[in-house]
């Protein structure tokens, strides 16, 4: 009678909704804390920067990773099933995989072109043939963190769905969410870390010379700190600026940096994160 009595309870229609929404904020969580160490720190270090847009990847990336995780989470759920976790999740990990690239790449420059076409007409980003190779490394590491999220998601969210404690409501959240803030963190060195690491550095260069315009500078400081590289745009460093990634070669060694000061946009090279050189785009303003 006791098993018949937990059989008819776990088939009772409020009892399904409950675990189908358990399930539907397990994969949400789990996308947002992805999205989360993948874009958000990127985003919030780009944000100390003087970065142009820099929450758009992160805000993209949190959208679709929350509406494909949510739907993930409900149809494990829906089918109640562990065999269909593990295909379910590795597919996510797909989709996470593609937004890796894809993002950084093909759908920031074409957003930055829809919200600023000034920035965006000069922006040059091109997807070379061996950024193939990274959704390649991407898909490694992610399908492995995907696949232990997607196993776990039954074990964990029936029983926290029935529990009367917040900790055993939350439990499954919080365990999906460090797995995933792993993965996020280990994913971030493959391609935001280079565009991310050019930005900050150009930036400092930036910030030193703008508190030290009109100062006596050691020279041995002023190389360390690649002042050389704004002789030519000396005369604008001091107005605000907003700083985004111009173009890149395929290793992505040597970045552009695009700077704009006040109406004048600057071009600036930056090899292995050292500040190079530094041109007009366009003339100054008068």
């Amino acid at each position: 009678m006791n098993n018949i009595s937990q059989g008819d309870i776990r088939q009772r229609p409020d009892v399904i909704r409950m675990k189908r929404r358990m399930g539907i904020a397990y994969g949400i969580v789990a996308g947002l804390s992805f999205a989360a160490a993948t874009w958000g720190i990127d985003s919030l270090l780009l944000s100390r920067a003087h970065a142009l847009y820099p929450w758009l990847k992160f805000i993209i990336g949190a959208v679709v990773c929350m509406i494909t995780g949510g739907l993930a989470g409900w149809l494990v759920a829906h089918f109640e099933k562990g065999i269909f976790a593990l295909p379910i999740y590795l597919v996510l990990g797909l989709v996470f995989s593609w937004l890796i690239v894809a993002l950084p790449f093909q759908i920031f420059p074409r957003v930055v072109t829809w919200l600023n076409p000034e920035a965006g007409s000069l922006l040059n980003y091109t997807f070379y043939e061996g950024f193939g190779s990274r959704f390649w490394i991407a898909i490694a590491w992610v399908s492995l963190f995907m696949a232990l999220t997607g196993v776990l998601q039954l074990p964990t969210t029936e029983p926290a769905a029935f529990s009367t404690t917040f900790f055993g409501k939350v439990g499954p959240l919080l365990l999906c969410s460090v797995i995933m803030l792993i993965n996020g963190v280990i994913v971030d060195s493959l391609n935001n870390e280079a565009l991310r690491m050019a930005v900050l550095h150009m930036d400092n260069t930036i910030e030193f010379a703008v508190e030290h315009q009109g100062k006596e500078v050691d020279r041995a400081m002023a190389r360390t700190m690649r002042m050389s590289s704004l002789r030519v745009v000396g005369d604008v460093i001091s107005q605000p600026r907003r700083l985004i990634v111009g173009s890149y070669d395929q290793f992505l060694d040597q970045i552009h940096v695009l700077v704009r000061f006040g109406d004048s946009w600057v071009d600036c090279i930056v090899v292995y994160n050292q500040p190079s050189f530094c041109q007009y785009v366009n003339s100054p303003s008068p």
